[in-house]
Formats: structure tokens, C-alpha cells, sequence
């Protein structure tokens, strides 16, 4: 994956190159774990829509990938028919609405930090754009229904973790391995993210989530636009 001269290399969040970094590092971290990948037919794919055409380049799609399956993992950049059909975690979710945040490092705080910092900028986008609470329903489903959770890894109702197809045993430890020190799929991906121009310049919590209500009008309607209103 890669060669020593190119291990610092940069590039910005849904890149054609940071994509392939990015699945290909899945893929070596699962291979690393030594888990028994004949027990599993699983897949992850992120999709980033609305992406800034210049970093889309000529791609039908940014997005990255890796899967397990007939006992092999593979992975790099796109999202297959093949991953997409497999049991495991998929998400499609506006460029804007990510980018930043994925390139600050953290733990398992700082994951839960996150996710209520991004709970409330999508609250505070409902309450601005009808349109857009569309789109964090579609992107989240109905995980704000505030059910009992009884699987630890996706937080479903529905079932224990032992029977997960979200986030199997062991697959969620092996790509997050040592993220409390900096490593972990996040993590490593991160650290080789530079900043984006069209976000640097919104208003953001220490976790890198665009803050709504700090945002001049036309701070509002620019992100709005970025996130494809």
C-alpha cells in the first residue's frame, strides 16, 4: 500500500486519492487482525455526494470501499455493486457535512463528542431548511427514534452484538485498532487529510463540525449550497 517516499502525502477528504488510501488501509488493517475471514460476508462503503467538482475528477461516484467475502478482503476507491449488497455498514452523506470533522484525530470521547456536535448542526439545518432535514433523514434512517439500544457496535434495538451484521465481532476492533493512541481506520486516514478551501473558513467545534448558529446569513446559505441546496 503506497512506498516509503509517499507515506506523508496529503490530499483533501473524497479524493481519488485519498479514497484509494483509504480502502486500501482497511483492507490491511482487517488483513493484520488475523481474524478468520471465512466466517464473515460483510462490506463498508462511504459515499460522499455533493463533492466540490474539482475533487471529483471525472469519478461517476467518491467513495471508498473494502469488503469481506469467500474468505478474502479487498477494497480501494469507488462503492461496487457487490460491496453495496453485502450486510454491513453503508453510508451516502453530503461532502460538506463530513470532511472537516474526518480529518481531526480522536478516541472513543472524542467519537462521542463528535456525534453530539453533529446531532445538533443537523438539528439546527432542519430548523433552517425543511429540505435539509429530508436529507438527514435519509442519511441516518431512523436512528433518532431514541429506542432502548441493545447491540453496543450500531446501537440497535433489535438485537445483541454478538449477531451484528452492522458491525460483526471483531471487524470494528480490528479497524480501530490502538485509536485511543492514534491509530484506527479514522485516525490513519485522517493524518493524511489537508484542508479543504470552500470549508475553511465556517465556524466549527474542536471536533470540526460546521456550527449552524455561529454562521453569518451568508455563511448559512453557502453551506447549504455545499451540502447541495
Amino acid at each position: 500500500m503506497g512506498n516509503e517516499t509517499d507515506r506523508d502525502e496529503k490530499w483533501e477528504f473524497g479524493s481519488a486519492e485519498w479514497c484509494q488510501f483509504a480502502g486500501e488501509l482497511g483492507v490491511r488493517l482487517i488483513k493484520e487482525s488475523g481474524l478468520d475471514l471465512s466466517k464473515y460476508e460483510w462490506g463498508f462503503s462511504e459515499i460522499y455526494t455533493d463533492i466540490p467538482e474539482r475533487l471529483l475528477a471525472a469519478r461517476d461516484k467518491a467513495a471508498f470501499y473494502f469488503m469481506i467475502t469467500g474468505g478474502k478482503v479487498s477494497g480501494g476507491a469507488g462503492a461496487p455493486d457487490e460491496c453495496l449488497a453485502l450486510p454491513g455498514f453503508h453510508v451516502s452523506i453530503p461532502w460538506a457535512a463530513i470532511a472537516h470533522a474526518s480529518s481531526v484525530i480522536y478516541g472513543r470521547e472524542g467519537q462521542r463528542k463528535r456525534s453530539a456536535d453533529e446531532a445538533v448542526m443537523w438539528a439546527e439545518l432542519a430548523e433552517l431548511d425543511p429540505i435539509a432535514a429530508k436529507k438527514l433523514e435519509k442519511t441516518l434512517g431512523k436512528a433518532a427514534e431514541k429506542k432502548t439500544p441493545r447491540c453496543v457496535a450500531c446501537g440497535s434495538p433489535d438485537h445483541e452484538y454478538a449477531d451484528c451484521r452492522v458491525w460483526p465481532p471483531g471487524v470494528g476492533e480490528a479497524l480501530s485498532v490502538d485509536a485511543e493512541n492514534g491509530g484506527g481506520l479514522h485516525n490513519l486516514t485522517a493524518k493524511r487529510l489537508k484542508p479543504s478551501p470552500e470549508l475553511m473558513d465556517l465556524p466549527k467545534t474542536e471536533w470540526g463540525v460546521p456550527v449552524v448558529s455561529k454562521m453569518t446569513d451568508e455563511q448559512k446559505a453557502y453551506f447549504l449550497k455545499l451540502l447541495g441546496r
